[in-house]
């Protein structure tokens, strides 16, 4: 197991986030698909959100790399 950081502890807060991005990602991108069909969201608003949630996947992989958890 890797030494506690700021940068393991930060992994361990986000853990639910990251497993909750890699489980639902699918059903996510439906619901914003369905957002935009809906005129709720812009295709723009749909893209940007898009991109923020693949960093976050990115980020998720990256922490657990990093830290080792």
């Amino acid at each position: 197991m890797a030494v506690r950081t700021g940068i393991a502890v930060l992994t361990i807060a986000v853990k639910g986030i990251c497993r909750t991005l890699t489980v639902y990602r699918n059903a996510i991108n439906g619901l914003i698909a369905a957002a935009v069909t809906g005129g709720v969201i812009s295709s723009t608003q749909a893209a940007i959100l898009g991109t923020w949630l693949d960093g976050a996947q990115a980020a998720c992989d990256i922490l657990r790399s990093v830290s080792g958890y």
